[in-house]
């Protein structure tokens, strides 16, 4: 890379088989609006907004996705530059590491920084999530071995790797408890269980990337659920 190519790395701890990483990664559509400043994505032609940027520039580029035996490389190709992404598995860590090169390169240190550490975060969770013991029955419904709070979100965010960024998951237990997690924008922004004449309700604003088992502590999830999710 030449002198005026701006550059920015990330590393996470990775535990999945690399297999894993290339499987979330071959479907870019389902990832991507996880990603930092994501605006919209149609066909191969993604739209990034970085807000505070000069003018508030967007950008739109032309996605190309190359895979090698350790790496794997989004190119965005736009009017105002060269957007790359690689990924790279390092022992059991993944190393991502985002690039520029094109307009505004001087001042794109900050926002390359946060892209790189929110990609890898991103891939590392879905990843995570692969795991989870949920198994997909038909369009819409889901079968699901067991909920604990450990397990919970990573359900919640295996299914968001189908329905996106805004969605409405209920679900039913043999005895009755009935459980909802409403999610708008990638932030799970309600969570509601009732068990009889009980019932709870938590407002939130956690991004899926962040959210762990607290929120699930206390509440009465040890058991099998059917859940259906829809989008919203």
């Amino acid at each position: 890379m030449g002198d005026n190519v701006k550059t920015r790395s990330w590393e996470v701890e990775m535990p999945q088989p690399w297999e894993s990483v290339k499987v979330i990664l071959s479907e870019p559509e389902k990832i991507l609006p996880f990603f930092p400043y994501f605006d919209s994505i149609t066909g191969d032609i993604v739209r990034f907004h970085v807000p505070r940027f000069l003018f508030d520039f967007g950008y739109e580029f032309r996605l190309v996705v190359g895979f090698r035996e350790d790496s794997v490389v989004y190119t965005f190709t736009g009017d105002k530059g060269i957007l790359t992404i690689i990924f790279e598995r390092i022992g059991n860590k993944l190393r991502v590491t985002a690039s520029w090169s094109g307009f505004g390169e001087r001042v794109m240190g900050k926002p390359l920084q946060i892209f790189a550490k929110g990609i890898a975060e991103a891939v590392k969770e879905f990843c995570s999530s692969m795991t989870c013991p949920t198994v997909k029955i038909s369009e819409g419904n889901w079968g699901v071995e067991y909920i604990t709070p450990e397990t919970a979100p990573l359900i919640i965010k295996r299914i968001a790797m189908n329905l996106g960024k805004d969605f409405l998951i209920e679900g039913e237990a043999g005895d009755g408890t009935y459980l909802s997690v409403e999610v708008h924008g990638g932030n799970l922004k309600k969570l509601k269980v009732k068990q009889g004449t009980k019932e709870s309700t938590i407002e939130a604003d956690v991004p899926l990337i962040e959210l762990g088992s607290e929120l699930f502590e206390g509440l009465p999830l040890e058991k099998k659920f059917r859940i259906r999710a829809r989008k919203i």
